[in-house]
């Protein structure tokens, strides 16, 4: 049997922790999360981000990436804007319609879970969230972090 790649649907970048309350999505499943251009986070606070991709066949590889602007005094040090170690992966899929005319769909998600934190030099940062699957061009979302002092 010969399967074919298949493109991302959709992808997105969330700050919300509400995944796992499987509140009429099936166990967590995206659909209620909406993308949020602007992230707001409190200085040193844990808090999550998320990257939630839907569809890909292969699974897609998900990059995170968290770039500082560059009038950042933090910026000199590229090593402390690497924030992909502390995001787990997590795959979840379901299956619609009749025997016969069924469809799958799968979902990736990257996800902190309360344990992303950032502090003011991250204030005006851009995360981006970046998934591609074989030789199709990558999928690309992105958002800009707002940190609030406590």
């Amino acid at each position: 049997m010969l399967l074919c790649s298949a493109d991302v649907d959709y992808l997105l970048i969330s700050g919300d922790d509400d995944g796992d309350q499987g509140g009429g999505g099936g166990g967590g499943w995206p659909t209620a999360v909406r993308h949020q251009p602007r992230l707001v986070y409190v200085a040193a606070r844990p808090a999550t981000l998320r990257c939630v991709v839907v569809g890909g066949r292969p699974a897609p590889t998900i990059r995170v990436r968290l770039s500082r602007r560059p009038d950042s005094s933090a910026a000199a040090d590229p090593g402390s804007s690497d924030r992909t170690a502390e995001l787990r992966l997590r795959l979840t899929w379901r299956t619609e319609g009749e025997r016969g005319l069924r469809l799958e769909r799968r979902a990736a998600e990257l996800a902190s879970r309360g344990q992303f934190v950032v502090d003011v030099e991250d204030d005006g940062a851009d995360v981006s969230c970046e998934a591609s699957v074989d030789r199709l061009p990558p999928r690309l979302a992105t958002a800009t972090i707002t940190v609030l002092c406590q």
